[in-house]
């Protein structure tokens, strides 16, 4: 029987799944991607923000737009469900923290921040090929 064999299995199709799959697949590893939301084209995306069915992704009530919204005690966070997972709702942007950030002191002793990060801020902006606006 000629059955799919793959290496290496990914699950989601983020930024974190993509850039993976991409290194492993570079590498000429097998890989396959899983992504429980859908490809959205440019015209899928909503127009406003009043049909809540094409926003959310809320499977049991038949709603399978782009945003899911996960509650945890403390906090509430937004992530993508589809092809590209989070790049679909980060709104173009690549924000790289301020010093105060970096120098926080729930982590300031645990390494250089800025300089450790800096490398991959570089090859993220590159890769996405992220430039100034214009209007900042």
């Amino acid at each position: 029987m000629n059955e799919p064999h793959w290496d290496v299995i990914i699950i989601g199709s983020g930024f974190g799944g993509s850039v993976s799959a991409l290194r492993l697949a570079e590498k000429g590893y097998r890989v396959l991607v899983l992504e429980k939301g859908r490809r959205f084209a440019p015209g899928d995306f909503p127009k406003t923000n009043w049909n809540l069915k094409r926003w959310f992704w809320l499977p049991a009530l038949g709603w399978r737009g782009l945003f899911k919204m996960t509650f945890f005690k403390h906090v509430t966070v937004l992530s993508g469900v589809g092809v590209g997972g989070g790049s679909l709702v980060y709104a173009n942007t690549l924000p790289v923290p301020k010093d105060g950030f970096f120098a926080a002191d729930s982590w300031a002793h645990l390494a250089d921040w800025k300089a450790e990060l800096a490398p991959h801020y570089d090859t993220a902006k590159r890769m996405l090929g992220a430039t100034r606006n214009p209007r900042t």
